[in-house]
C-alpha cells in the first residue's frame, strides 16, 4: 500500500487531520499541517500520535520502552514489510514469521493495539487479501490478529471485511459424493 494512503488511513484511525501528505521531490513522504512540515513515515506517525487523544496513540507512547518498540516496528514496516510483501518469496517468509510471532502474542507491542499494529496491518493488507482460504489456514495466528484488527471500524474504514472462516472452504472444495 502506498505510504501516502497509509498515513491518511492511520490519521483517520487516530482521529486527527492527515493534512497534506505527499512525496516530495526526493520521494520522501512529507506531511504539512498548519504550516508545519515533517518528513519520514515514522516521524509523521509520531507527530500524529502526539496530536491524537485516541486510545491507540496513548498505547503507543505509554512508556519510553513502548514508544521505542513501536518506532522499531514502524521502521520495519516501511523498510522491509511493505516492499517485501510485493515479492512472493519474501512475502511467504514474512507471513510465516508473523504467524510464529502471534503464536505467543496478541499485539506487536504490549497488550494493546499500537501504531506498530496499524503500520504492519496496512503494509500487509493487500498480501493477506490475496490469500486463498486454504492459504489463510496456514497462518492461523496471523489470521486471528489480522481479523481482530479489521473488525474495528476505525481501522477498516469501510473497507471489505476479509473472510477468515473455514466454513468458506466448503465452497472451494466442491466434490461429488456417490
Amino acid at each position: 500500500m502506498c505510504e501516502v494512503e497509509t498515513i491518511t488511513k492511520i490519521a483517520k484511525t487516530l482521529g486527527v487531520p492527515a493534512g497534506e501528505v505527499k512525496l516530495n521531490s526526493e520521494k520522501i513522504i512529507t506531511r504539512t499541517n498548519n504550516n508545519n512540515t515533517v518528513s519520514g513515515f515514522a516521524t509523521i506517525l509520531n507527530v500524529l500520535a502526539q496530536e491524537s487523544k485516541s486510545e491507540i496513540a496513548r498505547n503507543s507512547t505509554a512508556t519510553r520502552e513502548i514508544a521505542a518498540d513501536v518506532y522499531q516496528w514502524i521502521e520495519f514496516a516501511v523498510l522491509y514489510v511493505a516492499p517485501g510483501s510485493k515479492d512472493k518469496h519474501i512475502s511467504h517468509q514474512l507471513l510465516r514469521d508473523f504467524n510464529k510471532l502471534f503464536a505467543t502474542k496478541s499485539y506487536l507491542v504490549g497488550y494493546f493495539i499500537t501504531l506498530a499494529d496499524l503500520a504492519i496491518f496496512y503494509a500487509i493488507y493487500n498480501l493477506v487479501k490475496s490469500l486463498s482460504p486454504v492459504e489463510k489456514e496456514n497462518y492461523l495466528n496471523l489470521s486471528r490478529w489480522f481479523d481482530h484488527l479489521q473488525q474495528r471500524p476505525e481501522i477498516r474504514q469501510g473497507g471489505q471485511v476479509l473472510n477468515f472462516t473455514t466454513i468458506y472452504l466448503h465452497g472451494w472444495a466442491k466434490g461429488t459424493h456417490v
